[in-house]
């Protein structure tokens, strides 16, 4: 009867044995785990996971996880006949929910209108699509919709549980005349100026930067004001 060495990979061309396991976790809350296993070179092929193989389906550890993915593999060929195989998941650990928005406060010259000259910044795990989050829908519980008639997405109240800061005045919309013509200035509060999206296996990790916004418009007595509301 042949002899198994403990801590070797059998013959079988699925077969691995995990040396070791790493984690660590990013200030946005989205999580990395390595997992180094020992296989049989000529098995390597047949062994590697495909990207975004959850955790619970390639990983032998104890503790698997559905929310973590594949993200990357390298490989290291050892002496023996034996390759080191190096597998990143990345994701979240929990069964559900998602980690806090983290939000910065970033002075930015020429910003402000009613409050000082600083942009909102808020980095923030997300379980949405790339189209749901350009639209301006930064939480499935509670979507934020643009502003009528414009492609503008006003500041949410929260993301991720994480309440956002307050616009420094009330949106509103304010009617003027002159000689000539009548004008209207509309103040929006806090809006989005520039986002970025990063897909990371099952989640978007995104940074959206937030900026006071107003604009005046000529237009005929009332019709801007009732096309766009307050």
């Amino acid at each position: 009867m042949s002899a198994v060495i403990v801590g070797l990979p059998t013959s079988s061309t699925s077969s691995k044995v995990l040396r070791r396991q790493g984690y660590e976790k990013a200030v946005n809350g989205l999580e990395s785990i390595t997992e180094t296993y020992i296989v049989q070179t000529q098995n390597l092929l047949s062994i590697i996971p495909e990207k975004d193989t959850k955790h619970s389906d390639f990983s032998t550890a104890t503790n698997k996880y559905q929310r973590m993915a594949v993200e990357s593999i390298s490989t290291s060929e050892q002496e023996g006949g034996l390759t080191e195989l190096n597998v990143l998941y990345v994701g979240l650990t929990s069964s559900s929910g998602l980690p806090p928005a983290v939000v910065r406060i970033i002075p930015a010259t020429g910003a402000g209108i009613f409050g000082p000259p600083v942009n909102v910044e808020a980095e923030f795990v997300s379980d949405l699509t790339e189209y749901q989050i350009i639209k301006g829908q930064f939480s499935s519980l509670s979507p934020v919709a643009p502003a009528a008639g414009k492609d503008i997405v006003r500041i949410p109240q929260f993301i991720n549980g994480t309440q956002m800061p307050g616009n420094p005045k009330e949106p509103f919309v304010q009617e003027g005349t002159s000689s000539v013509s009548s004008f209207y200035y509309r103040y929006e509060g806090y809006v989005t100026n520039n986002f970025q999206c990063t897909r990371r296996g099952q989640f978007l990790v995104c940074v959206v930067t937030f900026a006071e916004y107003a604009a005046s418009v000529a237009g005929i007595s009332g019709g801007w004001a009732n096309r766009f509301g307050s």
